[in-house]
């Protein structure tokens, strides 16, 4: 059973960048967040938010649907692919070269997509069978009864909260299925969820307060740049600015880069604090 200590996890997950830190930038800050903003704004994000009317008028927004899917879904596959790259860069310390780590980890997002697909499926179609009933008579053009949004409402206030500790539990229990696939340099995302199970058995009450304790500070750091970055956008009770935007745009990428960084380093301390392979003073010089 492999058991864990929360301090020696987050001092394995702050030391993982040490040695490779350019080659981490790049797969995590160029991949992984400049080349999916580029992409976004070059495909109408920049057309849309200069003249959002003129763009509206000419059936751009309609023309971009499933253009902007396409879209998503490539950023998805850049973003899990940098943190296959920075996994797998740190996990063998540079001896894998960054373009067969780049080239890795693009393969290795593709079953994690895959998998991400039919996950979302399968709670669309739970969710249906909850809380279809309640909204068919919107379906066939009537409204729905009092009652029934009631009962919708007071159930979700219940499973909503329940629904969000069942998934801190379940991201506690596979937290290690990215190290552990790129560790193995494998694309058996199965391999890595059960090997990853296994790992955490032991641990898994304390890998679960962790995330909560992480989820509770992320979510007062959000809290308090959101309500900064609202004040300076309508500064002065106008409508926000062209400045306002580019520094929305600013400020969330400087939000997703330490976002990137606690993506890849926080799984990657736990694998190794829970007994991963590799020998710790090479793996994490």
């Amino acid at each position: 059973m492999n058991r864990i200590s929360i301090s020696q996890a987050w001092s394995y997950a702050t030391g993982f960048f040490a040695g490779q830190g350019t080659n981490h930038a790049i797969v995590l800050i160029g991949m992984g967040i400049a080349v999916p903003l580029i992409l976004q704004l070059a495909l109408g994000g920049s057309a849309a938010m200069s003249d959002p009317m003129a763009f509206a008028a000419g059936g751009g927004f309609a023309a971009m649907g499933a253009l902007a899917i396409l879209v998503s879904l490539v950023n998805y596959v850049l973003q899990t692919g940098s943190y296959f790259a920075s996994w797998r860069i740190g996990l063998t310390n540079g001896a894998e070269p960054l373009g067969g780590a780049i080239g890795y980890g693009m393969i290795a997002a593709l079953p994690v997509l895959l998998l991400v697909i039919v996950v979302v499926l399968v709670f669309g179609l739970l969710a249906f069978l909850l809380f279809g009933g309640a909204f068919a008579p919107m379906l066939m053009g009537g409204q729905p009864s009092e009652g029934a949004m009631a009962g919708v409402g007071l159930t979700m206030l219940v499973l909503i909260p329940l629904f969000m500790l069942f998934m801190l539990w379940v991201a506690a229990r596979f937290c290690c299925m990215g190290p552990i696939m790129a560790d193995r340099r494998s694309y058996n995302v199965l391999m890595g969820l059960g090997e990853s199970w296994r790992m955490t058995s032991a641990s898994q009450w304390k890998i679960f307060a962790y995330f909560l304790l992480l989820g509770i500070a992320l979510m007062v750091i959000l809290t308090i740049l959101g309500a900064i970055v609202g004040v300076s956008m309508f500064a002065g009770g106008g409508a926000p600015s062209g400045g306002s935007f580019i520094g929305l745009l600013v400020g969330a990428l400087l939000l997703s880069i330490p976002m990137a960084y606690l993506q890849v380093g926080v799984p990657a301390g736990l694998y190794r604090a829970l007994g991963g392979s590799g020998n710790e003073r090479d793996v994490f010089a």
